[in-house]
């Protein structure tokens, strides 16, 4: 309970009025002296002529009792009370539950921000109106409704219980979207514009409660039909600020020496303190190998100083506020390399931190490493000296074919089982449609699939943009290639554009059942357009960065058999599992020791999904190179930890509160009538003595 005008007012108006109340019980009565026959009847009034003094000794009185306690009551009602009390919610409720990987972190008392949650989840399942119905809707990399609509409250809280922690990332557009199409209520629309049609109804609006950390990856891209973002209540369970973690690794053999390897990791401190003295282990098939020790990260985060001090010392260091936006504070951030590391065999590499922080989920990282061996290459050409020349350079065994050969092959020289029996397969100057699952590179040519065409020539245009960050395109100075004709491309939606000319890509990257394709517009060599005959089209073969180009494609259209680990697989992101013998059925073993297994239903891959929880999984049957893969968090967003005190949905910011909103209540009209019923009371116990 508080007061609004504070006590200051009370006390001076019971100063006013208490005290001249008491000095009215003290004063004594001067009656006038008056002989009568006998003072037998007058007993009460004998006490009044024993003292002749003008003060008399205070004596219990029930009426002084009751006169305070009104003029108290009228005080306090002056200093207009209220009382905070849980925000009670009428007709429709919708929670949104965060389980993303930031909400295991263990708060204070050694719960997860997740049991916290819940706990508020099923306070404002407790405040519900009787009649009231709730829908709860659980969220991470995608979301999912753990209870429809339901007036049940014990049923609703159980249901709440069951929700599991997951370490996937946090974004909350499915949700929303979930949540509005449950909230439409469809009722027949009997006006005459409406014909009698479903319409929605859009007078029983939903209230939203989201329950979260804040720590979500497109909280500023959701844009919300039916719910004002402004309105909702959001309840924020973050507490700790402390974390340290891995952001990313990467496991790559010695170019020379096969039966050696590299391994690379970034740690980074989200915290607001400095780590020292932090131990960074490399293990070997769970076995200990090394360990460096990081000597000091220094903060991630600087605590939020509302009187702007921070930004002064900030920019009198020569940042700026474009600085801090672009990165990691300097000195948190620190690079780990284990080199030269003995491991021939192949198998699991993990970094790990020895570090006692709020998330466990990134103090770990794993890769997979197969044996070292050579990459078989496939290359279909009618002959091109440039390609051949760079090959010879790489850790691959080169197969040759031509195109026709190609076409005409018998499949048991082409496939294993129902794969490729080649890594990788590259096509030169030629377009086709056998493309048995594996790994594609077309240079001057197309795979004959759906959504994919090469058109007329493209001449005299330049590169105009590309993703120098692709694996594919690292260590490429693209600016410096020059191209005389490339085709004129058209890809589908999801294919990925690396370069791109003024009117139509030029490198493309498709990945699509079970295979991958990587799709250079462009050959290496193009026919003169009078003569007909063969001649250069670039001389980016004569540049240095060609060769680590094509070194780049082999390796990573290859899925990184040869020199470096499997690509990384985000937590809650799909993987297509290649199926291998006819097998009826694949097994899946999850890190915590789960198994799935899936039905192959006669198909060559099948696709995996649950994938929610960091690790290795281990995969029974599928190719060779294929039984595991690993799951790492690898998302800054979800090791930052702190409390996001700036939480935005779409362009609306929203504050969040600590826990079930409070409500302020009045009380002063209640007080007021308490003090009326004893003024009604004391009139009441007068009349009786003076009649009686």
């Amino acid at each position: 309970m508080n007061l609004l005008s504070g006590w200051s007012i009370i006390a001076i108006a019971a100063a006013a009025t208490v005290p001249p109340l008491v000095a009215l019980y003290f004063l004594k009565l001067k009656r006038r002296e008056q002989p009568i026959p006998s003072t037998l009847l007058w007993k009460r009034a004998v006490q009044d002529l024993h003292v002749n003094s003008p003060f008399q000794r205070l004596r219990r009185n029930l009426l002084l009792l009751l006169q305070l306690l009104v003029l108290l009551l009228a005080a306090f009602a002056l200093g207009k009370p209220i009382l905070e009390a849980q925000q009670t919610h009428e007709g429709t409720v919708i929670l949104l539950i965060d389980q993303s990987a930031s909400m295991n972190v263990s708060e204070e008392g050694g719960k997860t921000r997740l049991e916290i949650a819940t706990q508020q989840a099923k306070r404002v399942i407790d405040n519900m109106k009787d009649g009231a119905q709730a829908m709860v809707i659980a969220f991470a990399d995608k979301a999912a409704i753990v209870s429809s609509f339901d007036t049940d409250k014990a049923a609703l809280k159980a249901r709440i219980d069951s929700i599991e922690p997951t370490e996937s990332l946090s974004t909350l557009t499915e949700a929303l979207a979930l949540a509005e199409a449950h909230a439409t209520n469809l009722v027949i629309d009997r006006s005459e514009e409406g014909g009698g049609v479903l319409a929605p109804d859009l007078t029983s609006a939903a209230s939203v409660v989201l329950i979260t950390d804040g720590r979500v990856q497109d909280a500023d891209q959701v844009v919300s039909q039916r719910f004002k973002t402004d309105s909702m209540e959001i309840i924020n369970v973050a507490r700790r600020t402390d974390n340290v973690g891995i952001v990313a690794m990467e496991a790559r053999r010695h170019y020379e020496q096969p039966g050696q390897v590299e391994v690379f990791a970034e740690v980074r401190n989200f915290g607001e303190e400095p780590v020292r003295n932090l131990d960074v282990m490399l293990y070997l098939e769970g076995e200990l190998e090394s360990v460096q020790t990081l000597p000091q990260l220094e903060p991630g985060h600087v605590p939020s100083d509302p009187s702007g001090e921070e930004e002064e010392t900030f920019a009198a260091a020569g940042g700026s506020s474009a600085t801090r936006q672009a990165g990691p504070p300097p000195g948190s951030t620190a690079a780990v390399t284990f080199q030269n590391v003995a491991f021939g065999g192949g198998g699991e590499i993990e970094v790990r931190l020895r570090a006692d922080d709020a998330l466990q989920a990134d103090n770990r990282a794993w890769t997979v490493i197969r044996p070292p061996r050579n990459t078989e290459l496939l290359l279909v050409s009618e002959g091109n000296l440039f390609l051949d020349r760079v090959i010879q350079t790489l850790p691959v065994r080169l197969t040759r074919m031509t195109p026709e050969e190609y076409e005409n092959a018998d499949d048991e020289k082409l496939l294993d089982g129902p794969r490729s029996r080649f890594d990788l397969i590259m096509i030169d100057r030629h377009s086709t449609s056998r493309l048995p699952p594996g790994n594609y590179f077309f240079w001057g040519g197309v795979p004959q699939i759906e959504g994919v065409q090469a058109g007329d020539p493209v001449r005299n245009e330049i590169f105009v943009n590309w993703d120098e960050t692709h694996p594919v395109l690292r260590h490429v100075a693209v600016e410096n290639i020059q191209v005389l004709q490339w085709l004129r491309l058209t890809v589908p939606s999801e294919a990925i554009q690396l370069i791109d000319g003024e009117t139509s890509p030029v490198l493309v990257y498709l990945s699509r059942d079970g295979r991958q394709y990587l799709i250079s517009a462009f050959s290496l060599v193009a026919a003169d357009e009078e003569t007909g005959e063969p001649v250069l089209n670039t001389f980016w073969v004569t540049q240095t960065h060609f060769p680590m180009f094509c070194y780049n494609a082999v390796q990573y259209l290859a899925a990184t058999l040869a020199a470096s680990g499997q690509s990384n697989v985000w937590p809650g992101e799909p993987v297509l599992i290649p199926v291998t013998g006819g097998a009826s059925k694949v097994t899946v073993r999850r890190p915590d020791g789960r198994t799935d297994t899936i039905d192959t239903l006669g198909s060559d891959t099948v696709p995996y999904a649950q994938t929610r929880t960091v690790g290795v999984y281990r995969v029974t049957p599928t190719t060779p190179g294929q039984e595991r893969f690993a799951v790492n968090l690898f998302n800054a967003t979800e090791s930052d930890v702190a409390p996001n005190e700036q939480f935005a949905l779409g362009a609306e910011a929203v504050a969040g509160t600590k826990g079930v909103q409070k409500v302020q209540r009045p009380l002063w009209p209640y007080v007021l009538l308490a003090a009326l019923a004893i003024v009604l009371l004391e009139w009441i116990i007068y009349n009786k003595r003076v009649f009686v």
